[in-house]
């Protein structure tokens, strides 16, 4: 957008100016709308809209294009040019309007959010369109021919960074975790491989979107953890791992219920049939996580049967490794749900056992989840009336938490924290409530 912008120029013709400049970029630059979309992290539809001036993008946007173009900033500087004609021609109007002038407009927030006009969940729509297209078509591609032996060194890389989330909380995490799917998807646009390797890589793409959406949950985004979530599945169905599609189904019920909100009918879906032979670990987190849900709505009976499921499935022979995405499952934490579900039913009797003994094994080092969990045991001593005990829980709890960029434990701290004011003064002194 080299030339000037005149005061007479609709805003939407301006727009289009700016979309007819990326075309023209992206063209020169070899690139199609669809083969663009997952390196700039938006969809294709998006890339259209925007060249014809349908669809207005925020500067993040403009940004991706001029690093994947190489546009030294072209982009960037003809958004910002367009920002600075928009702020100057709002500011006429609404002096025009009332004859207070600019200065009073500026306290006002005149420009949307960058958020309200688009999302970066479009750049999931980008790894979905991996799993219609099919892995016949992504394995014709030209360019660095990739084997299975280099998808295992990809895998393996995944399992290594996916230790953080041991000791650092999604804030952390999400960018890394992210960069690995671009990484990924990339490999699907440039390299060429056999169909056997194309399902590898749609397998380790869904595991690899799966991880940066337990990351965006832990960061308290939501939205965008159930857009991960939700685009895994038809990428593990298409690499026939029916597995990690089951776990696709489990995380999207765990996060409900962690919202409150429980959705019994997905976390029972996520439980495969016996017929369907996988790892016991793995059956033992799909049961964990229906346990959860089962809990959070009230249904005790189906809880302790999950839990009992769960507890069973870790006694049965593993003749194979567990998949790393759910190798950390074993007896420990299954115990650790079985006092959160307890809790969660208001059974303090049963809830304690199982909470007290595992969290003092779980070193300080893992911080956030020791935090977390350590709410479940104070709440299970409220309801036990040892008030005095879990205010003092609690307030350990809040203090492992310190600097852990999670939102999860801080939310379950001042949910107990909210039950335990009534008693400040009265049973306790004030000085123990955290």
């Amino acid at each position: 957008m080299a030339k000037t912008m005149s005061d007479s120029s609709g805003p939407d013709s301006l727009w289009q100016e700016l979309g007819r400049q990326l075309a023209g970029l992206r063209a020169a630059a070899g690139f199609t709308q669809h083969s663009l979309a997952p390196l700039v992290h938006y969809g294709r539809s998006t890339i259209a809209n925007v060249e014809v001036g349908r669809q207005r993008a925020p500067r993040r946007f403009w940004e991706r294009c001029d690093e994947v173009l190489d546009a030294d900033g072209q982009l960037t500087a003809a958004f910002d040019q367009l920002q600075k004609w928009r702020r100057a021609q709002r500011g006429k109007n609404w002096t025009t309007q009332d004859g207070v002038g600019a200065s009073r407009a500026s306290q006002l927030q005149l420009e949307p959010s960058e958020d309200e006009e688009m999302h970066r969940r479009e750049f999931l729509a980008a790894a979905g369109a991996l799993a219609v297209c099919g892995a016949a078509s992504v394995a014709s591609a030209t360019g660095r021919r990739i084997s299975l032996e280099d998808v295992e060194e990809h895998v393996r890389r995944t399992a290594r960074l996916r230790r953080l989330d041991n000791y650092l909380g999604g804030a952390d995490t999400l960018r890394l975790y992210e960069a690995e799917v671009r990484a990924t998807m990339s490999l699907f646009r440039t390299a060429s491989f056999s169909s056997p390797t194309a399902q590898a890589l749609l397998s380790l793409l869904a595991e690899q979107t799966q991880l940066a959406g337990w990351a965006a949950f832990d960061a308290g985004d939501h939205d965008y953890a159930t857009a991960l979530f939700t685009t895994s599945r038809p990428l593990a169905v298409q690499a026939d791992d029916m597995a990690l599609a089951a776990n696709a189904l489990a995380l999207l019920a765990y996060l409900r219920a962690s919202r409150g909100q429980p959705d019994i009918a997905t976390a029972e879906a996520s439980c495969l049939p016996v017929s369907i032979c996988v790892n016991p670990a793995v059956r033992a987190l799909l049961y964990d996580r229906l346990a959860f849900t089962y809990a959070v709505a009230g249904e005790e009976q189906q809880a302790g049967a999950a839990l009992n499921a769960a507890h069973e499935a870790l006694t049965e022979t593993q003749p194979d490794a567990a998949p790393d995405w759910a190798a950390w499952v074993d007896h420990d934490e299954v115990h650790i749900m079985t006092g959160r579900v307890w809790s969660e039913l208001r059974r303090p009797l049963r809830a304690i056992p199982e909470l007290d003994g595992v969290l003092q094994r779980i070193d300080d080092t893992y911080a956030r989840d020791k935090a977390l969990y350590s709410t479940w045991l104070a709440e299970a001593y409220l309801d036990a009336g040892e008030v005095e005990q879990a205010a003092v829980i609690l307030d350990r709890s809040k203090r492992l938490c310190t600097g852990v960029a999670s939102p999860r434990p801080g939310i379950r701290i001042a949910a107990v924290r909210r039950r335990l004011l009534p008693y400040e003064g009265k049973v306790m002194a004030p000085e123990i409530l955290p």
